[in-house]
């Protein structure tokens, strides 16, 4: 995975499919998977596996992973961080 499934997945999946006004059986049908799974992801009963999760993305046109935590992460615009590199090029230069 990416980065983080989104806390209100069902929700964004639910409205997502009223938008487009389908059913349950239609969403299911677009993706090629049955229409009890599409009800549990919905429910918040099921977590979607990361293929369905993608197919669900692209039907829908929605996002289910949570990328903020991968930006704040990587250390983001203006914060610097130290490698191993930089730490032995500092030890050399003191000597």
């Amino acid at each position: 995975m990416e980065g983080e499934l989104v806390d209100d997945y069902a929700d964004r999946i639910r409205a997502a499919r009223e938008e487009k006004e389908w059913s349950t059986l239609d969403l299911a049908q677009a993706i090629k998977e049955r229409e009890i799974l599409v009800k549990k992801i919905e429910k918040g009963d099921l977590i979607p596996e990361d293929d369905v999760r993608k197919k669900l993305e692209k039907a829908l046109n929605i996002r289910l992973i949570d990328s903020t935590e991968d930006s704040t992460s990587t250390g983001g615009p203006g914060r610097v961080t130290m490698t191993v590199g930089d730490v032995i090029s500092f030890k050399k230069s003191r000597k």
